[in-house]
């Protein structure tokens, strides 16, 4: 059985020009060894469907691959340019250049799951980046009607411990497993799914969420997730590939720098 892998990659992670310190070097590469492989790359939608539906045999039948990527920075889908700095690449502009020299097989095509909170990612372009104002939602319908990214919900505010306050009923950080009710998943899933749904539009949103660090609650998997319908799968990073026996509500997903550090490791991750 040819189950599928799902790899994760953070646009913030670019401290200098190496595999390991470059979140975006490290995408150009791994595309290329996915490839000659012979690995298809396919939506995380598509995987979810085939997932929901029972299509055992749609996981059986060659090799695919997933790809995603966290926090929603500018950095997924605008090149940073700025005097003096080389030119980073974004995560769009590396899978474009990827599918114009591999015409033959479909499009490349990914997931980013945004952070969701305008004022929430106003204060981490402070103070996790260099507060150049590179961490908004401008993008995210050009984005998801490119094709090529499709918008997923990666929480209201991440719980994130440099923020001033957080959306949660006991101001937890860092760790998302605190979303343990209907009062704090309402606020940090359902409001970050709403607003995405208003600022894309409902026929472009993915109804994909993806837990913060990878961390979840039995409350979300046995009562919150089964008892609404606007998200529809939900992805973890427990490292290991998708099957068709997978739990739709933790599906798991690989991240580059924690479970590869190569193209090496990656191939023999795959």
């Amino acid at each position: 059985m040819s189950n599928i892998p799902i790899l994760t990659y953070h646009s913030l992670h670019a401290r200098d020009e190496s595999y390991p310190n470059n979140d975006h070097v490290a995408l150009a590469r791994d595309l290329l060894t996915i490839h000659e492989m012979g690995y298809v790359i396919v939506s995380l939608s598509e995987i979810a469907d085939r997932l929901v539906n029972g299509d055992a045999e749609w996981f059986r039948s060659g090799k695919k691959a997933g790809i995603s990527f966290d926090d929603g920075c500018n950095h997924d889908f605008i090149d940073f340019v700025y005097p003096g700095i080389p030119t980073l690449k974004s995560f769009f502009t590396i899978m474009s250049e990827f599918n114009l020299c591999h015409p033959s097989q479909e499009p490349a095509c990914a997931t980013s799951f945004v952070i969701a909170s305008p004022v929430a990612t106003a204060v981490l372009d402070q103070t996790c980046i260099a507060g150049r104002g590179q961490w908004h939602n401008g993008w995210w319908k050009a984005a998801a009607e490119s094709g090529l990214i499709e918008i997923g919900n990666h929480s209201w505010d991440h719980l994130h411990p440099t923020l001033p306050s957080v959306s949660h009923s006991r101001d937890v950080r860092n760790d998302f497993s605190q979303v343990d009710n209907a009062v704090d998943a309402g606020m940090q899933i359902k409001q970050a799914e709403d607003f995405i749904r208003e600022t894309i539009g409902d026929n472009l949103a993915t109804g994909l969420f993806a837990y913060p660090d990878g961390k979840t609650h039995r409350y979300l998997l046995t009562e919150f997730f089964p008892g609404q319908q606007a998200i529809r799968a939900a992805f973890t990073t427990d490292g290991q590939h998708v099957g068709p026996d997978t739990d739709r509500w933790l599906i798991p997903r690989y991240v580059c720098g924690d479970h590869w550090n190569s193209t090496d490791e990656l191939a023999e991750l795959l």
